[in-house]
């Protein structure tokens, strides 16, 4: 599971301490691969090894997290459309025409058969002694003595992916906004009905009562009773975008499609979007590891392959040992309550404020924002949970003037900063190189839109005149000064 505290390791009076900013997670998402083959539409991981496989019956696999991809012969002549791991560990995938194909050697070599029916499969789950195959004209194939079955949802939609529950029951949706659940293994069935308009693409529940579906024209729904009923999710960024695939990994969760990928760290609770337009990436499948690694797949243009891989922001992890002693802070101070003993990363006496004239403290919203108000925390002050405690909480701390050009993740427009946290949007790639030098667009940091209520917004700037980065990083002597 992804923190969601920023944590950085820092030299205070000789003594080094960790320090936890009060914030969401941050990571970048980082193209790995572009062109091995053409389109991904599904990926796995066995052991250490990554597996992406989809059109023209390609495979290509990754033995280093996904620097590097190698392209495998084909399987067959078919596209393949979903792959998944077996309890016993090997690989499964499964395409067009009814075509199955297993391998024992994460990928190396593949034995193909048939699953017994014609259809287009779409989907695969198999949990330790269940499993369920999905695809056109309401086929389901269900896992009975070893051997596939073929079941009978009386349905004639394209079903496109399945969850198998591992308790002989399991969720099932397609074409339509049709959802299905499986009981008996597969021997019965209860049929939901259309619970959205369009195609749905993907389902997770986890738990009997709770779970989402996602599916074409930007759905996005979650059940809180079994399926009864469901409320459509609404995520800034997340308009009518297409959604293929949901993955999770405890209470982190991707949803991924055309060219946007929603995040969660909540479990489900508060959403991001980023928009990859620019990129012009379509992604169709995603998937966790079981260190919580996370990798996006899809293609760009439906002709070249494409993997990116979400880098979380790295956590330094060190030994606590003794600080200074316990001081009375004043007004224009950096402070944080003293720990006591052993205590957990997520403690609140790890927590650095900025303790401001208005009598109130101020949390900095992550390191990035710190750095462009402090060099490093060796005037941090240790106070009294009781002293911290008498300061209420006034605003966040905002980027300092003119240091940096920020945008917020699911917005393409660029802003110029000024005093007191208001944003400029710059009118132009040309304004931007004429401010910042033609690294411009290295010089810009994201924002998560969990902070937009911090700032404010003033006149656009259209031309280098309208903006002075000299003025502005002067226009404040000290961070009490832009409140």
């Amino acid at each position: 599971m992804i923190k969601k505290l920023f944590f950085i390791s820092v030299l205070l009076f000789g003594f080094y301490v960790l320090y936890a900013f009060p914030a969401l997670a941050s990571g970048t998402w980082v193209e790995q691969d572009h062109g091995t083959m053409q389109t991904v539409r599904g990926i796995v991981k066995a052991g250490d090894t990554l597996i992406a496989v989809g059109n023209s019956s390609y495979v290509m696999r990754s033995f280093d997290e996904g620097t590097s991809w190698v392209l495998s012969n084909k399987i067959s002549n078919v596209w393949w459309q979903d792959v998944t791991l077996e309890s016993d560990g090997d690989v499964v995938v499964v395409g067009d025409s009814g075509v199955y194909a297993s391998s024992s050697d994460n990928g190396a070599t593949w034995t193909t058969s048939s699953s017994g029916v014609s259809n287009h499969l779409y989907g695969i789950d198999r949990s330790d002694a269940y499993g369920y195959i999905v695809g056109s004209d309401g086929a389901v194939l269900y896992l009975a003595n070893g051997r596939w079955v073929s079941a009978s949802p009386n349905v004639t939609e394209t079903l496109y992916d399945v969850q198998d529950n591992g308790d002989g029951t399991a969720w099932i949706v397609g074409a339509g906004g049709r959802l299905l659940k499986a009981g008996g293994g597969g021997t019965s069935w209860t049929d939901l009905g259309r619970i959205a308009a369009d195609d749905l693409q993907s389902v997770y529940f986890e738990s009997s009562t709770t779970g989402w579906v996602v599916g074409d024209k930007g759905t996005l729904k979650q059940t809180t009773n079994g399926g009864t009923s469901w409320g459509a999710v609404s995520v800034t960024g997340l308009n009518t975008q297409d959604l293929y695939d949901i993955q999770v990994s405890d209470d982190s969760m991707v949803v991924v499609g055309d060219k946007i990928i929603l995040m969660s760290e909540d479990g489900g609770d508060t959403w991001s979007a980023q928009d990859f337009t620019g990129d012009n990436i379509t992604f169709y499948a995603a998937v966790y590891d079981s260190t919580g690694g996370l990798w996006a797949a899809g293609t760009d243009f439906d002709v070249w392959s494409s993997v990116w891989q979400y880098e979380v922001d790295q956590v330094e992890e060190v030994d606590e040992v003794e600080t200074q002693e316990v001081v009375e802070a004043e007004p224009n101070n950096l402070i944080k309550i003293a720990c006591e003993g052993e205590t957990d990363v997520n403690d609140p006496c790890r927590a650095v404020y900025f303790y401001g004239t208005d009598e109130k403290r101020h949390a900095f919203p992550n390191e990035k924002v710190f750095f462009t108000w402090y060099e490093d925390f060796d005037d941090v002050i240790e106070v009294t949970s009781e002293f911290m405690s008498n300061l209420s909480l006034g605003p966040n701390v905002t980027y300092h003037p003119g240091t940096k050009m920020v945008k917020f993740q699911t917005v393409r427009t660029v802003y110029a900063v000024s005093a007191a946290g208001v944003l400029r949007a710059i009118a132009s790639e040309d304004v931007a190189s004429d401010l910042y030098g033609e690294d411009w667009n290295q010089r810009i940091d994201d924002i998560s839109d969990a902070f937009l209520g911090n700032y404010s917004f003033g006149e656009g700037i259209d031309s280098s005149d309208d903006y002075d980065i000299q003025t502005q990083e002067s226009s404040v002597a000290e961070l009490d000064d832009n409140f």
